[in-house]
């Protein structure tokens, strides 16, 4: 009796050796405590199901079922999936697992490879020993900068009004400086302006200032004008291929300052060369969370003006290429328009104007910080 006593404590002891062994150890340094995220043998390689992967790293996975894709939100980066296939993207580069990102039932499962190898390649603080991940606790990762741009500026006075001569340039900057001291004073975050005064940028330099100072969000802000003088409300934009015939003309009116501030059609033409790839996977993170940004942005402005609803839309604009964190452009009104004219000159409602986009931009600062801080 005592012998199969002993035999089945022996063979109890092998098998919890076989699956501790098909186990990732994840130690948290800060906490000094272990913890086990289990592995599955799927086709006779090692996967984690993503269920405990975001149990163990506090992550969040959101499933895109158009594109058949997955975003995994981990200490304040993204990774985009492909489910069927070994790629992913992180920060603008393609990964190869050499495994598919699988399915099996309503489950998705995730190779191995990509918490023991790929990890500790994205994330400096992350080592691998044997099978042990160390990690330390993750930084706080909500947005602290953000980069204001109101448009034209110097020589170049943007669109002007044809009843008070009310020039844009003059409009997007007081709009903006309202708008820089209520994040600053309410939200407690740093802001930073292309410019605060009248002068001209480029509109390279312009992303360029915002990707240098490590921006989190980057806005710019600007003026409408059509030579229909009945035109009129607002509208929110995040950079992509213009879709509307409307879309591609305000596209037009605010990329023309490159031909005629920035050294004429061949400073036009590398703008232009630039490559611009909407399905490459590098682009996805910052298209969907400008989405966000705008559509937030423009419910508050259309709720607190009672202006016309114009809606988010879609266009390729310069000052947005480059800027590698969440970016809109904001169209405040009509400047072409008499009466959004005499609204936009009025000061009350430039402070106005600067208080919704505050509260759209509040709103989705606490959204996305939570996802950032995943």
């Amino acid at each position: 009796m005592r012998y199969y006593k002993k035999l089945i404590t022996a063979l109890l002891f092998i098998m919890s050796l076989s699956l501790s062994w098909a186990d990732i150890s994840v130690y948290f340094k800060n906490e000094r405590k272990t913890v086990a995220l289990p592995e599955t043998k799927i086709s006779e390689s090692f996967y984690v199901d993503f269920d405990a992967f975001n149990q163990v790293f506090n992550s969040i996975v959101k499933e895109e079922r158009g594109d058949h894709r997955l975003h995994l939100y981990l200490n304040g980066k993204q990774f985009i999936f492909l489910i069927g296939s070994p790629y992913y993207s992180f920060e603008n580069e393609s990964w190869n697992l050499h495994l598919d990102v699988t399915r099996v039932g309503n489950q998705f499962y995730l190779p191995s490879v990509f918490v023991t190898e790929h990890l500790p390649t994205h994330f400096k603080d992350i080592e691998i020993k044997g099978k042990v991940l160390q990690i330390e606790r993750p930084k706080d990762r909500s947005v602290k900068v953000i980069v204001l741009d109101p448009g034209h500026g110097g020589n170049d006075p943007g669109a002007v009004g044809r009843k008070l001569k009310l020039r844009e340039k003059e409009v997007n900057l007081n709009v903006c400086l309202k708008l820089k001291q209520m994040l600053e004073k309410e939200l407690g975050v740093t802001v930073l302006m292309t410019r605060g005064d009248d002068r001209f940028i480029t509109l390279k330099n312009r992303t360029k200032f915002a990707n240098e100072n490590k921006a989190d969000l980057f806005v710019s802000v600007h003026t409408n004008s059509s030579r229909n003088s009945a035109a009129s409300g607002l509208e929110t934009y995040y950079l992509s291929t213009a879709l509307t015939s409307d879309a591609r003309a305000v596209e037009a009116l605010e990329n023309n300052v490159v031909e005629e501030f920035e050294g004429g059609k061949a400073e036009r033409a590398k703008y232009d060369a630039l490559a611009f790839i909407l399905s490459d996977l590098s682009q996805t993170e910052h298209l969907e969370n400008s989405n966000n940004m705008a559509l937030l942005i423009q419910q508050n402005l259309v709720a607190g003006t009672k202006s016309f609803d114009r809606g988010v839309k879609q266009a390729n604009f310069y000052v947005l290429r480059g800027a590698f964190m969440p970016a809109v452009l904001i169209e405040i009104g009509f400047i072409s328009n008499p009466q959004e004219e005499q609204k936009l000159a009025n000061s009350q409602y430039q402070e106005r104007l600067a208080r919704t986009i505050f509260e759209g931009l509040k709103r989705f600062k606490f959204r996305y910080d939570r996802i950032r801080n995943t």
